[in-house]
């Protein structure tokens, strides 16, 4: 009976240790995209500080496939930081989104979500289940979570 318990705590102790572990750097990134999301809504004037985003991407990822993708988005962060109007911030944050869509919901808990918006042809990361789309301010209901 002792060996049996032994066993069923091993697996439950895995089993943990797996669902930790996918509590981390995806989550963290994907967190980062969202307040990318919020600014661009928001119309922000600034150039966007991405210094964070950066570096948890060249920490890479909680999964092989997930790093990949880091590595690809870092130059597109690097592009985005340059950024100063608002039509070449949505173009990079387009592409970035393009790069680490395929990350979101992964090893990611942090309540992200891809929209489209077939109008203007783009996908956008952000919280929950609201479509708020960041390229057109007067199509802001204009899209569907994929």
């Amino acid at each position: 009976m002792n060996k049996i318990r032994t066993i069923v705590i091993g697996i439950l102790f895995l089993f943990t240790l797996e669902s930790m572990a996918h509590d981390g750097k995806t989550t963290k990134v994907m967190e980062e995209m969202i307040q990318l999301h919020d600014l661009l809504v928001k119309e922000s004037p600034n150039k966007f500080n991405v210094s964070k985003l950066k570096t948890l991407l060249e920490k890479g990822g909680d999964s092989k496939k997930d790093t990949e993708a880091f590595k690809k988005a870092i130059p597109l962060v690097e592009k985005l930081a340059l950024a100063d109007s608002k039509k070449a911030k949505l173009e990079v944050y387009s592409e970035l989104v393009e790069t680490l869509s395929s990350t979101v919901g992964n090893h990611d808990k942090s309540g992200a979500n891809v929209f489209y918006c077939p109008m203007v042809k783009k996908k956008w990361i952000s919280k929950g289940e609201i479509i708020v789309n960041p390229y057109d301010k007067d199509m802001r209901n204009c899209g569907e979570k994929i």
